[in-house]
């Protein structure tokens, strides 16, 4: 008989990790993202926010892989093998960086829910471009990824759903 005290003993499932919202806003599927190589799922399966809010939080737990030289997009790999993009509003790669303030590091340990970057949304509506933020999961197909998310309106950094990868 194994007891465990207080969680001592316990093993993390590393198979079903939370995803959290990464902004303040709606959380929506991907096919109504504006652009084809997400709604599409080419990027891979995962979610977008309309946000109402410009501070952005983590919506998983890993470790920072890519921080894009324009600011736009960063990457973090999870515990469990899955590789996760986040895209701060559609092309803003054309922006050289402007209205994003990146708060992690390449190679950073981040725990969901944790402020990761300010975004001037302003900014992003003034140039004439969609301020969605984009969530995908790109190796969700290889790691055989099914995805339990919530849809409608939620605050930055609280659960949403899970992700259950083989």
């Amino acid at each position: 008989m194994k007891v465990r005290w207080f969680g001592l003993g316990a093993k993390k499932n590393l198979n079903e990790m939370p995803i959290y919202a990464p902004v303040d806003g709606d959380v929506v599927d991907l096919i109504k993202v504006p652009d084809p190589i997400f709604s599409q799922r080419t990027l891979g399966d995962g979610f977008a926010m309309e946000p109402t809010d410009g501070i952005i939080y983590s919506p998983v737990s890993g470790v920072v892989t890519m921080i894009a030289s324009t600011q736009h997009a960063m990457g973090i790999r999870m515990d469990n093998g899955l590789d996760v993009m986040i895209h701060f509003g559609i092309n803003t790669y054309t922006l050289n960086g402007e209205p994003f303030h990146i708060r992690v590091q390449h190679g950073q340990t981040i725990k969901a829910g944790r402020r990761i970057a300010t975004v001037s949304m302003s900014r992003i509506r003034a140039a004439d471009l969609n301020e969605m933020i984009v969530v995908t999961f790109s190796n969700s197909a290889e790691r055989a990824a099914h995805f339990d998310i919530q849809y409608g309106p939620f605050l930055g950094g609280h659960r949403i759903g899970r992700v259950h990868a083989e």
